[in-house]
């Protein structure tokens, strides 16, 4: 079962072992996972080694973390992972359309301020002006899927609302006459901040996708910086690479 001779790490091998075991129906959504105290205890194996494991599990969507009472296997017939095209400029609304998933938006804050100068680099304009600064949640039923927080120019944005970005933020700026061309997007993978890690429900434990986007308007230039937050346990990112 474990074989702790073996070249194939022992966290991997656990992790194969509860995959089989979940596969099989032995272990059914909704069941409890065996605590790692008792995964400890039945293979010989340390307390780390069995987290990271179950780790290994969580980031691949079979089993979920329910604070306080445990981890359990997870309902796979309402998994809600989302396809995100990496060469292609799409919002979470488009994203999740062709899954036939409905994204709504939950706006945290939303201000006026004065650009701080590592923004004001970034949307070319001098330091000082006034943008706006927002928090949005976007989730898909009640699962939290994106924590985003941006910075985008007031002018000529000045009318917008809670109602327009609980709604669609892009709807907004076509209403206004611009289009959104593209975005330039780095991505990686790191530990959230609490605040981070409230909003999108999950353990320190459990990385993130990290997103900072520069987005620009057609024959305008860039108009909003954004940190996105993606809840890896329900987006898988996808490339689609030609050859000339």
């Amino acid at each position: 079962m474990i074989d702790k001779y073996s070249s194939t790490p022992v966290y991997l091998q656990l992790e194969q072992y509860l995959s089989e075991e979940i596969a099989s129906g032995k272990l059914k959504p909704g069941d409890a996972l065996p605590s790692e105290n008792t995964l400890c205890a039945e293979f010989s194996i340390s307390r780390m080694t069995a987290r990271k494991a179950v780790d290994y599990l969580v980031r691949q969507g079979k089993v979920e973390r329910r604070r306080g009472q445990g981890t359990f296997v997870a309902q796979q017939e309402n998994d809600l992972r989302i396809s995100l095209p990496l060469d292609r400029h799409l919002s979470s609304s488009e994203a999740t359309l062709g899954a036939g998933k409905v994204v709504t938006n939950r706006l945290i804050c939303l201000l006026q301020q004065k650009s701080p100068p590592a923004v004001a680099a970034q949307l070319q304009i001098p330091t000082g002006t006034h943008i706006w600064f927002m928090k949005r949640l976007r989730l898909v039923g009640d699962v939290p899927f994106v924590f985003e927080q941006s910075w985008m120019l007031a002018d000529p944005f000045t009318d917008l609302s809670e109602t327009d970005l609980n709604r669609s933020k892009y709807a907004y700026i076509a209403r206004k006459g611009f289009t959104v061309e593209r975005s330039e997007k780095e991505i990686r993978a790191e530990l959230p901040s609490q605040e981070v890690r409230d909003m999108l429900g999950i353990n320190r434990e459990e990385p993130v996708l990290h997103a900072t986007s520069v987005a620009m308007l057609r024959g305008f230039g860039p108009f909003e910086i954004s940190d996105i937050y993606y809840n890896q346990q329900h987006y898988r990112f996808t490339l689609t690479a030609t050859r000339d």
